[in-house]
């Protein structure tokens, strides 16, 4: 950012946004609203009074909310230039690389474009890939190489070689998902924001949420070699860092590899059951931690790129709701699936057993 007035009016707006922010007990409450009262609440009664199915209706939500997200997201680029804008840009390209990977399986499976389609999200111009040349693509490779020009080459250069090696879907998922994480770090080395201590911390809790994640799922799910799951990993978190990783990839056990995680990761992990649980109190754990960063880094980009992923992780939850409502889910298993304090719900379940 060049000057005091665009940090000014960028700290100013994610103040503003920052009001839209659902904390524990919103979410509760929202769990005991109405699809009517969350469709008013939202503005998405009209998806709900479509003559269409639930599915069709999961689905207008779902990009009803992507639209919101990146609505804010368009505000907080006003003030942005050079390598710092570049950042806040890199950021929503996850959810194109969600396309990337829908127009991959569908080619891999023959499906039909106009199925292909319905499940793309729609995206704006300025991060939006060619979908309809992609759909054309005679196979994988193909589509990867009419990537190798413009802002996910360097990803879709490396997917492209992981393809070729392994031909198959799920490692190339997996690489896409780990070039991305490593072209966020790369793009905060590389930027001109006054907080860089601040900018690498809030991409290192996300990494090291996603690295815990996807070291318990490679080896106690799908039962990867430690050397596999270890080579899926980003090497390159906040507190978990090369080293450590290794260490954890060798290990087995859910009890096992949370034991030996260092500090805070050990103690709020402790007596989870299963991994779901463990996501639940990551996500809780990095909101908390990113709200922090958002109020008190001197940076107002820092404040932007923390209030977008805490926006996108409570419209997460919003979806979740509206979703379990939609196909009238059990409200027990509502609150299993999107609980609103995960440590505090936990301990007073144990206070009553």
């Amino acid at each position: 950012m060049s000057s005091h007035r665009d940090q000014a009016y960028l700290k100013t707006r994610v103040g503003v946004l920052s009001a839209r922010l659902l904390d524990p007990d919103i979410i509760e409450r929202l769990k005991q609203m109405s699809l009517s009262q969350l469709g008013e609440a939202f503005d998405l009664q009209p998806i709900f009074d479509e003559a269409i199915d639930n599915r069709q209706k999961i689905r207008l939500v779902e990009q009803a909310l992507l639209q919101r997200l990146m609505g804010e997201l368009s505000v907080l680029l006003r003030p942005l230039s050079g390598r710092s804008r570049g950042l806040m840009l890199y950021w929503p390209r996850k959810f194109e690389l969600y396309n990337l990977k829908t127009l991959i399986r569908g080619k891999l499976n023959s499906l039909g474009m106009e199925e292909i389609r319905d499940n793309l999200f729609e995206m704006p111009e300025n991060i939006r890939l060619p979908h309809e040349s992609l759909l054309q693509a005679e196979n994988v490779l193909e589509m990867l190489r009419q990537l190798d020009q413009g802002p996910y080459a360097l990803i879709a250069r490396q997917a492209r070689s992981v393809f070729e090696e392994q031909h198959e879907n799920f490692s190339l998922d997996a690489a896409i998902d780990r070039l991305y994480y490593t072209g966020m770090l790369r793009h905060a080395n590389i930027t001109d924001g006054i907080d860089k201590r601040g900018l690498k911390k809030v991409i290192g809790i996300m990494i090291d949420r996603q690295n815990i994640l996807w070291l318990l799922r490679y080896r106690l799910v799908y039962r990867f070699a430690p050397s596999e799951a270890y080579y899926l990993l980003i090497p390159y978190g906040g507190r978990i860092q090369r080293e450590r990783l290794m260490e954890l990839a060798n290990l087995d056990g859910l009890e096992t590899i949370i034991d030996r995680l260092p500090p805070p990761f050990k103690a709020i992990l402790a007596d989870v059951k299963n991994i779901t649980q463990v996501r639940q109190r990551l996500d809780h754990t990095a909101s908390e931690e990113l709200r922090k960063l958002m109020h008190y880094s001197p940076d107002a980009m820092v404040s932007a790129l923390s209030y977008m992923i805490i926006r996108d992780m409570d419209l997460m939850k919003l979806y979740a709701i509206i979703q379990g409502k939609l196909l009238q889910m059990d409200q027990g298993i509502m609150n299993e699936a999107v609980p609103g304090n995960p440590l505090r719900n936990e301990a007073v379940e144990a206070s009553h057993v």
